[in-house]
């Protein structure tokens, strides 16, 4: 549909298509752009409804044109449409600048709706994650490359794609992050009780539905501010831990032990890609994990490992999607069993 550089409609091409002065290739063209948006296609039907009913303006047992020019001179001349010389008295040029200053109450009114359908920012498409009674820690790598680890009994939320400009997550129950660095786009989580601001950084964060609040920060450093005080934050690095307290923050020392690694204990990941789960092996288990081609990484899975041996992860890791390992250089480098494959 033709529009100017603000992308509002062309008022000169919708008169014409209004009026029937299109025809041939120009009016095919205007009606297979119109049908490309289903919005754009309603708001044109409705402009035809009111041009059509326009038209009764000038025909017998028309409605009282006299009172319609007097309301509707009163509000162009407020919105500064009309000319100043226009007089409110009903002259027999009535119907005529009636129907042209209606014409320009539709391309307003109609014009402006389909400008906000045109430049409205798309809704994002949100993901939820409930681990129920799931003893396991079900892990799910983002689409920035962060890594979250998410306890039983627990709600995460999150953007299917995260905006240009910021990364927003919500929590309720317990869940260890691991953020991918990004100064020009913070993570933002939010809880019952906290807002928490982090730019690249791993932390675990446990609430309890609005009755506590915990986190602790592994390494880097995170903002927290309390959502019933805005005005009350505070700046937590690695080796400190928060809790929100009779609505204040509370912050003490804290030293890593093993019930603070509860999140590598039973790893589960869910129609996971191969690339992401090596990479979360990886990073806490020095394995060194790595795919011979790009397409294998690509592969999903779904497996839990528990305490296992770097060799049991490989073995069930190849078990279950056909593949073969080779030590090369240091690394356990998995590729697809071709010989297999040209049996069957």
């Amino acid at each position: 549909m033709k529009t100017n550089d603000n992308n509002q409609l062309d008022s000169e091409t919708l008169a014409k298509y209004l009026s029937g002065e299109m025809s041939g290739v120009e009016l095919r063209d205007f009606e297979n752009e119109i049908a490309v948006s289903e919005e754009n296609k309603t708001s044109i039907e409705k402009m035809k409804k009111q041009w059509s009913a326009m038209k009764g303006y000038t025909e017998p047992g028309s409605p009282d044109t006299g009172k319609a020019w007097t309301k509707l001179h009163a509000r162009l001349k407020n919105e500064k449409l009309i000319p100043s010389g226009v007089s409110a008295t009903k002259s027999p040029f009535v119907p005529v600048i009636l129907k042209a200053a209606a014409f320009i109450l539709i391309l307003l009114g109609i014009g402006s709706v389909i400008y906000f359908q045109m430049s409205r920012k798309p809704s994002v498409e949100m993901v939820q994650v409930n681990t129920g009674n799931e003893a396991n820690t079900l892990i799910k790598t983002l689409d920035d490359g962060s890594v979250i680890y998410i306890a039983q009994n627990s709600l995460f939320s999150f953007p299917k794609e995260f905006e240009s400009d910021s990364r927003n997550v919500a929590l309720k129950g317990e869940a260890f992050f691991d953020i991918a660095s990004n100064p020009e786009k913070p993570f933002i989580i939010e809880t019952d009780e906290a807002m928490i601001e982090v730019l690249g950084t791993a932390f675990n964060v446990k609430t309890q539905n609005g009755n506590g609040f915990e986190l602790i920060v592994d390494r880097g450093k995170v903002k927290v501010t309390l959502k019933n005080d805005p005005s009350h934050s505070e700046l937590v690095v690695a080796g400190e831990k928060i809790s929100a307290v009779k609505n204040s923050l509370v912050k003490t020392k804290h030293t890593a032990n093993y019930s603070t690694m509860w999140y590598k204990k039973h790893m589960h990941f869910k129609d996971e890609s191969l690339q992401n789960i090596i990479s979360v092996l990886n990073r806490n288990f020095n394995t060194t994990f790595a795919v011979a081609e790009k397409e294998t990484g690509n592969r999903k899975l779904t497996v839990t490992f528990n305490n296992e041996t770097a060799e049991t992860m490989t073995e069930l890791i190849c078990v279950t999607l056909n593949l073969k390992s080779q030590n090369i250089n240091g690394s356990v480098v998995l590729s697809e069993n071709k010989e297999d494959a040209k049996k069957n």
